[in-house]
Parts: C-alpha cells; sequence; structure tokens
C-alpha cells in the first residue's frame, strides 16, 4: 500500500497548487506565501511547510480511523 504525499506545482504570485494522495482518494487546494524580499527556496520551504500543517490539521479534525 503506497504511503500518502503530495504533488505541488508553483503557479504565480506565491501561489501553489498542490494534491494530497491517499489511499482512499486526493485533496486538491492552493496555499499563498508572500514572495516580496525572499528566496525562491524560503518561498517553496514555507509553501511546503503550509501544506505539511494543512495535512495535519485534516488528520486531526477527521479522528481515529480503523
Amino acid at each position: 500500500m503506497p504511503q500518502p504525499h503530495y504533488v505541488i506545482r508553483r503557479s504565480r504570485m506565491g501561489r501553489f497548487n498542490f494534491t494530497l494522495l491517499g489511499q482512499h482518494g486526493r485533496l486538491t487546494g492552493v496555499v499563498v506565501v508572500p514572495t516580496e524580499n525572499r528566496t525562491k527556496p524560503e518561498v517553496e520551504e514555507e509553501a511546503r511547510a503550509k501544506i505539511r500543517a494543512l495535512a495535519r490539521e485534516l488528520v486531526e479534525t477527521a479522528g481515529p480511523t480503523e
């Protein structure tokens, strides 16, 4: 069984489209990160951190699974 993961694609102006992929399906969304006076790696790392935080919130909200 494959591990859950995500796919991320940078758009414009600090927008990052992503898809969370899991055993039972997928969720898509967008996070926005400020880009002014920041390097590309800094912006990308913050986007990844926001996506990970959203995934954690989803798990916490859904509660335990069987």
